[in-house]
């Protein structure tokens, strides 16, 4: 793949420019087993997942090219370290709106033109129309084709699933489609859960949501179905209406915790569990995320009203707490069942 490589880390990063761009867009995952090499650029007390993506990077060789999402606190502090570590690699910060609506599809449009200028820049060259309306139905079929497989996964390996078509065939990340040819197993008869949060690792907390004998049916998740529940399919006649369209798939996705419409954030966790069959929700976001901590109380409310018990749990990525959360989780399915 050589320097086409670019990593991006949020579902909200618009992929569809960047393989318009021709550029292999790479998510990355972090390694959860050397966080702490992070620790000389970034503070401890900050979010694990973006501490675990500093910490692979540091590990892997170049080039680092780089998009990334100002939707927390904890990315814009990944950014500053990504550009003082890699300054003579392309990376760009793109801001996005916390409301979705007409002002916020403009503001986001607006950034998206000044990455496209960036990217033109860097690749020297013009990114047409129709490299976007190809860029475009490339990511709805792969969104698509991991639907349909999905419909036989649960739990951890859904989770894999859904990150090995977050990048291309061949990266250390994932499959793409290449993960089409490998059969999911079906998943057993345990008590099953939809999980919510911000991103977990597929080896840590959702595995032991399963010894416990919880079967995540739908993984709300930034790393997980959360980046395939709504088409980003843009259609028009210049890249201005692709990019308008762009700016409004994308806002009008599931939402996640930053964003200011909780009240539909909460009507589609219901959603989603009632048609998912879900008997519970389990609320697991990693540590110090203030929007995951600030959204949990209304959140539980709502789902407490719909009739939907619910479970909070904290993650630092590595999850090596393994005995602690297992008694929890365990005593939680014990009394819904």
């Amino acid at each position: 793949m050589g320097d086409d490589r670019i990593a991006w880390f949020c579902a909200y990063a618009p992929v569809e420019l960047l393989l318009a761009a021709g550029l292999e867009p790479v998510r990355y995952f972090g390694d959860p087993s050397r966080i702490d090499d992070a620790d000389a650029l970034l503070h401890p007390a900050i979010c694990p997942y973006v501490r675990a993506c500093l910490a692979q990077a540091m590990q892997g060789s170049g080039p680092h090219h780089a998009v990334f999402v100002n939707s927390c606190d904890g990315m814009r502090r990944l950014y500053d370290a990504w550009k003082e570590l890699f300054p003579e690699d392309f990376v760009f910060l793109l801001d996005l709106p916390r409301n979705a609506g007409k002002a916020g599809e403009r503001v986001l449009a607006g950034e998206y033109r000044q990455l496209l200028a960036a990217l033109r820049t860097f690749r020297g060259r013009e990114i047409t129309r129709d490299d976007l309306a190809a860029a475009c139905r490339e990511r709805e079929e792969l969104r698509r084709s991991y639907l349909r497989l999905a419909g036989e996964a649960s739990g951890a390996a859904r989770l894999r699933l859904a990150q090995s078509f977050q990048s291309p065939p061949g990266s250390a990340e994932g499959g793409g489609a290449a993960a089409c040819a490998h059969p999911v197993a079906k998943a057993g008869r345990e008590i099953p859960v939809l999980l919510t949060g911000n991103l977990l690792n597929p080896a840590g907390m959702v595995s032991l949501l399963e010894k416990a004998g919880a079967r995540v049916v739908w993984a709300d998740l930034c790393n997980g179905d959360r980046a395939f529940a709504a088409s980003t399919l843009a259609e028009g006649e210049s890249v201005e209406e692709i990019i308008g369209g762009l700016a409004a798939a994308y806002l009008e996705r599931p939402p996640c915790a930053r964003m200011l419409d909780a009240e539909r954030r909460c009507r589609i966790l219901a959603e989603n569990a009632r048609q998912a069959g879900a008997s519970a929700v389990v609320y697991a976001s990693l540590k110090f995320c203030d929007s995951y901590l600030y959204d949990f109380p209304r959140t539980r409310e709502r789902l407490r009203r719909e009739g939907i018990p619910v479970l909070r749990l904290e993650s630092d990525y590595a999850d090596g707490h393994a005995g602690q959360v297992l008694t929890r989780v365990e005593a939680f399915l014990e009394m819904i069942s």
